[in-house]
């Protein structure tokens, strides 16, 4: 069963009332999953704010798609209301109307809505234009169209035309005249037109049966996002497995499925130098530090050490100058500063705190915090790096003083990822994993309002809203400058410890 296939296909009287369209446009990657939201929805994870924030996106791109096809009719029942949504849009059909948005249609129990459907009185068809809130169209989208195609066509829809329309990453604010990009997928949707109805005949069989699907994990599980039932399905794994090691692709499912999957296994053999140190530090319970390899990448640093970190914002719909869809802005950001071994660590910070553009007080504050000379810390300075380059195309006159910045830039990600490795980094070495591994538990996250770069985007959203209460504003303000206060100065400690590994 192909990933993704059947988020459209549901038994119309089977689904709970309380299972709503947000939830169904999770995707679902396998019959097992789609067996168990209707008959254990229970075992689902919850909606998480990552995942909601991502549907509230698609609606926003979705509503404004709606302007390039203006004067057109909304069938806007409640996502569960398939009676009424059905009726309504055959009325629209029948009245006469040649742009409907969010038209529904039914056939043998599978139910599909689509985006826009547009009249054309010339050959007496319909054209199909399915919104995706991506810069490409991608595989899963072509099935989820081609079952919605099936759908409606069955229905006795008559279409002339099957198109994706996905946001242009050629687009630059302010000109959004050609944000959108439409792309005629009718013939990928005709070579696989037949395939659609054994597939639908084996969702809607397997639905009725009284026994859960036997279908084992696999990639599909977690891409391109991660399964709702992961959780449920994957409790044979354990916490630390060959799903944790970096670097596996796709080997760690043939190691899966002949039966390798603990970092004990004898026969898990041919790994690399970090995959090999992660199992003898399984294995042993030691944890792996290289003091010498830490003393000669830390020669090259130099005093001053300025600790560096961003919180960025990447709207689909761009909203600052030159600037297309999901482009990082920063829009806040957090320096520790350490003039040398025996100082004390001052702090500066900046948030912007308005819907305005927030790079144009963003630059000057960030040269200020980072004057003068010394190597500026970020971890993952790729990602630092990346944004003051952008921050100099955006400001010519900053050019040269930005870029001077970038030449400083050093990482201790590397260093650790080489040299340092604990059982607590669980194969992972994000922030979040080691700081607390190296440092202790006081250094976690998890109590923080904003504990990452995730929940700063969607605090910073609300942050900025015209509507937002004074009292939440002031909550919402202390908590993003205490996360990113969090994240340098737990990188200036991280160094700290470096530095002291290295004098062993």
């Amino acid at each position: 069963m192909t990933a993704h296939f059947f988020h459209t296909v549901i038994l119309m009287n089977r689904i709970p009332a309380l299972l709503s369209k947000t939830k169904l446009m999770r995707g679902y990657r396998c019959l097992k999953c789609i067996y168990l939201t209707i008959h254990h929805p229970e075992l689902e994870a919850p909606i998480s704010p990552e995942t909601q924030a991502l549907f509230d996106q698609g609606n926003q791109v979705g509503k404004l798609a709606r302007d390039y096809f203006p004067g057109g009719i909304l069938i806007d029942n409640l996502p569960w209301d398939f009676s009424g949504a059905l009726t309504k849009t055959r009325d629209a059909i029948a009245n006469g109307a040649t742009t409907i948005y969010e038209a529904a249609f039914e056939y043998t129990g599978c139910y599909a809505r689509a985006d826009i459907i547009q009249y054309s009185p010339e050959n007496k068809r319909w054209r199909i234009i399915e919104v995706k809130s991506s810069t490409k169209v991608k595989p899963e989208q072509i099935e989820d169209v081609g079952l919605q195609t099936w759908i409606m066509a069955k229905s006795g829809l008559p279409i002339e035309q099957i198109n994706l329309m996905h946001l242009n990453s050629a687009c630059r604010y302010p000109d959004l005249d050609q944000l959108f990009t439409v792309q005629d997928v009718t013939n990928e949707i005709r070579e696989n037109y037949l395939s659609v109805k054994p597939k639908v005949a084996e969702i809607l069989s397997s639905i009725q049966n009284k026994n859960i699907p036997d279908i084992d994990i696999g990639p599909y599980c977690l891409e391109p996002t991660e399964c709702g039932f992961v959780e449920h399905c994957w409790k044979q794994i354990p916490e630390m497995s060959i799903f944790n090691m970096p670097g596996m692709h796709t080997r760690k499912w043939d190691l899966y499925h002949d039966g390798i999957i603990q970092l004990d296994d004898p026969r898990l053999t041919d790994l690399n130098e970090l995959q090999q140190r992660i199992v003898t530090a399984y294995q042993t319970k030691e944890r792996f530090i290289d003091a010498a390899g830490i003393q000669s990448a830390l020669s090259t640093w130099q005093f001053p050490l300025v600790f560096l970190d961003f919180e960025t914002i990447n709207p689909a719909i761009p909203r600052y100058d030159g600037c297309g869809p999901f482009h990082q802005v920063p829009f806040q950001f957090s320096v520790h500063r350490w003039d040398h071994p025996e100082a004390e660590i001052t702090h500066h910070e900046f948030l912007n705190e308005t819907m305005d553009d927030p790079r144009i007080r963003l630059i000057p504050a960030l040269l200020d915090a980072c004057e003068g000379t010394g190597s500026i810390v970020a971890y993952f300075s790729k990602f630092e790096s990346a944004r003051i380059e952008e921050l100099a195309a955006y400001s010519p006159k900053h050019k040269d003083s930005l870029h001077q910045l970038i030449e400083r830039m050093v990482d201790p990600l590397p260093i650790i990822r080489q040299h340092v490795y604990d059982n607590a980094f669980e194969g992972s070495f994000s922030l979040k994993k080691v700081a607390p591994a190296l440092l202790g538990n006081a250094f976690a996250y998890d109590h923080m309002l904003v504990a990452d770069g995730g929940a700063a985007q969607r605090a910073y959203e609300e942050f900025t809203s015209p509507n937002i209460a004074s009292k939440r504003k002031d909550t919402l303000k202390k908590a993003m400058l205490d996360y990113c206060k969090q994240d340098t100065f737990v990188l200036v400690l991280l160094v700290k410890w470096l530095y002291e590994q290295a004098l062993r």
